[in-house]
């Protein structure tokens, strides 16, 4: 099993994203989570057989916990909410939870969030619901990121932003996305040997920003914020590096983030020599 490590341009300055030694692409199981977010012609979203009851409150809550890194909190409220959901056959609410169910655990484990993963997009193929295809192509691509498929990963985060462009979760899956890409920057070394990988996660972050500007969510605007002071960081540009990740903070701080994220920030500005 592979740890996932914390997003690399936070947590990790002095190197870039490498891959372990032990480290394997997904095996032949994890086939069907990648032609999952192919994007060809799709099934008509089927009818449910018995009735759809609202989703739980719990899931939303659950939602800002693994948005602001509230990790252990999320998993412990989601984990029998989507075995009772799944049981009582309750399509949207199963997948919703079963997406950020993933979301909860990949950070420590990746591997773990690979059933739930999958589970939440054949609930986003059965509904055509466009909240539950882009919370749950969102944790199939942050699995993915996890064990380090990253081409597979680009793939699904972008049908997770276009199922619902101006969604609750557009914003999150476009900073997730911009890591698969700053990932992909290093191609492989420890160096940024792919630098329009950079550009494209600066475009990607910008429309992250524009959402949660629109949306009021200083926690992902803080996470947006934050990732691209570490673009700029790997551009050499120290002082947008440090202005950006002031800014970040500060998101942070109006947000009550977590330590998982105010650690990474506060990495980064270390890193990055900020006063």
């Amino acid at each position: 099993m592979k740890r996932l490590m914390v997003f690399c341009a936070a947590l990790a300055m002095t190197t870039g994203c490498k891959k372990d030694d032990e480290t394997q692409n997904p095996d032949d199981e994890a086939t069907s989570s990648e032609s999952a977010a192919d994007t060809g012609d799709e099934a008509e979203p089927a009818e449910p057989e018995v009735p759809q009851e609202p989703d739980p409150p719990e899931i939303a809550a659950a939602r800002l916990q693994v948005l602001a890194a509230d990790f252990p909190a999320a998993a412990e409220t989601l984990e029998p909410m989507v075995k009772d959901l799944t049981d009582r056959e309750q399509y949207r609410a199963s997948g919703l939870a079963a997406a950020w169910y993933a979301l909860a655990v990949v950070r420590d484990i990746a591997e773990n969030a690979h059933a739930p993963a999958e589970y939440a997009v054949s609930m986003a193929d059965k509904t055509g619901d466009p909240e539950v295809v882009s919370a749950a192509y969102t944790a199939l691509g942050t699995y993915q990121l996890g064990v380090e498929s990253f081409e597979e990963a680009a793939a699904s985060l972008e049908k997770a932003y276009e199922a619902d462009k101006q969604g609750p979760n557009a914003a999150f899956a476009m900073i997730i996305f911009s890591e698969v890409k700053i990932s992909m920057a290093f191609g492989g070394t420890d160096q940024i040997t792919k630098p329009e990988e950079l550009d494209v996660a600066s475009t990607a972050l910008s429309k992250a920003k524009d959402l949660a500007t629109t949306q009021g969510s200083d926690i992902l605007l803080g996470r947006a914020l934050v990732n691209e002071a570490a673009i700029a960081r790997y551009r050499n540009d120290k002082d947008k590096a440090c202005e950006l990740v002031a800014e970040g903070m500060a998101k942070y701080e109006a947000a009550s983030a977590s330590e998982w994220l105010t650690s990474g920030a506060q990495a980064l500005k270390d890193a990055s020599f900020c006063k």
